[in-house]
């Protein structure tokens, strides 16, 4: 279906929400400060140097801790965790995992953790483009990630994990 006449921003909006892709949280810790995010861009850069690049929206609570901070988490989801998402996503919901409480705070059921230090920083229009060094790298195996599709969570059908 065609839209007409939608601002431009509006039009991408539309055309990203086509774009399946996982879903990440991501987290910092400056202080007795802990703020995480779930984060719709996200990707990797380099094998060498091991870099990842995530997009925080300069009003995004997560930014001002993980700029002081200088090392972050991404967490991957796994299929089940949509209340996980939801919650960072800004719907504050009971019974999501908490935040661990390690220097740098990450998501204990996450299907994959990556432990980050801030690399470079660049403006993106409303977002910073953070890339992240990783510096080290847990996973939790035999687990199915949690997809993000025309504004919607969905799973991976048949097959093995």
């Amino acid at each position: 279906m065609e839209v007409t006449n939608p601002t431009l921003s509006e039009q991408l909006r539309q055309a990203m929400s086509h774009w399946p892709s996982g879903v990440a949280v991501v987290a910092a810790r400056h202080g007795w400060e802990v703020r995480g995010m779930t984060a719709s861009s996200f990707t990797s850069v380099s094998l060498e140097p091991p870099l990842i690049l995530v997009c925080i929206n300069r009003t995004a609570s997560l930014w001002p801790v993980l700029e002081k901070a200088g090392r972050f988490s991404v967490n991957l989801l796994k299929e089940g965790h949509e209340h996980t998402s939801a919650h960072f996503a800004g719907q504050p919901l009971e019974g999501y995992a908490p935040l661990n409480e390690e220097e740098v705070p990450a998501l204990e059921e996450a299907l994959a953790t990556l432990y980050c230090r801030t690399w470079a920083v660049y403006p993106g229009g409303t977002h910073q483009i953070v890339v992240g060094e990783v510096e080290r790298v847990r996973l939790n195996r035999g687990e199915r990630p949690l997809l993000y599709w025309n504004r919607g969570y969905h799973r991976l059908k048949g097959g093995e994990p």
